[in-house]
């Protein structure tokens, strides 16, 4: 028996106000899967992630985690089925230490221990080291973006996360950081974690997902093995037209008269 995925979209849908952002959507994740999602901007895509993340409700649709429907209500009750999400925008509190941010995910999710700070320290300094060794005591804003969003990762690593949702993850790194990130994203996948990877970025994309799906003005367009299409290919679902005529020809010039 095929194993069902560890999360799936059903015909989701979501409007705000005379604006439909999502019609009757499809998404499939698989486990250990890292899955782009791929669509210009109004595509639908952080919509789609902020109702997985329960940030946002549907208006119609499923979302299923291991083959049972459920319903998200609040980013609490996403991080308790093991689901986080990774905005562009860094959310951290800057002034707080590496560790106290880690901390303050668990009391969201009800998970926090005791006030043991010793341990809390001790326990977020392992988890840092599975990504990067960032000292846990150094306070956030002290750190550089690409090292604040492995420690946004790192808050998801604590809540037991299953399903991790980037978007835009390298939109403010450099490319040594990007692909440092890329070498973490893989190392999770060897762990078992499920991917979710937004970008615009087709080297990126074709270089470490599994899948792409392309969403184009709200609604589903395809999913596609990386490894089955082009780069043009993508693009060319993604933007409803040949790439030729994204890039037209210089027009020859006029013969005077």
């Amino acid at each position: 028996m095929t194993q069902a995925p560890i999360l799936e979209i059903r015909g989701l849908s979501k409007a705000f106000g005379p604006v439909k952002a999502l019609s009757d959507v499809r998404f499939e994740l698989r486990r250990g899967e890292i899955h782009a999602l791929c669509g210009e901007n109004g595509a639908g895509k952080s919509t789609l992630m902020n109702m997985i993340a329960g940030v946002l409700q549907p208006d119609e649709g499923d979302i299923l985690i291991d083959g049972e429907r459920i319903s998200i209500h609040s980013p609490a009750a996403a991080q308790r089925l093991g689901i986080a999400l990774v905005h562009q925008e860094i959310a951290l509190c800057q002034d707080a230490t590496v560790a106290e941010n880690i901390y303050m995910a668990a009391i969201n999710s009800r998970r926090a221990p005791l006030m043991n700070f010793q341990k809390l320290y001790a326990d977020a300094q392992k988890v840092m080291d599975l990504l990067a060794p960032i000292p846990v005591r150094t306070r956030v804003a002290d750190l550089s973006i690409s090292n604040q969003q492995l420690v946004e990762i790192a808050k998801a690593l604590t809540l037991d996360c299953k399903v991790l949702m980037l978007d835009e993850p390298t939109a403010a790194l450099t490319e040594s950081e990007a692909q440092r990130l890329f070498s973490i994203v893989r190392g999770l996948k060897e762990r078992g974690i499920s991917v979710v990877y937004i970008s615009h970025r087709m080297a990126e994309i074709f270089s470490l997902c599994d899948r792409v799906t392309v969403f184009r003005d709200g609604r589903y367009v395809a999913t596609d093995q990386v490894a089955a299409v082009s780069p043009d290919d993508v693009v060319r679902k993604m933007v409803g037209r040949e790439i030729t005529q994204l890039y037209p020809d210089k027009l020859a010039p006029q013969e005077p008269g």
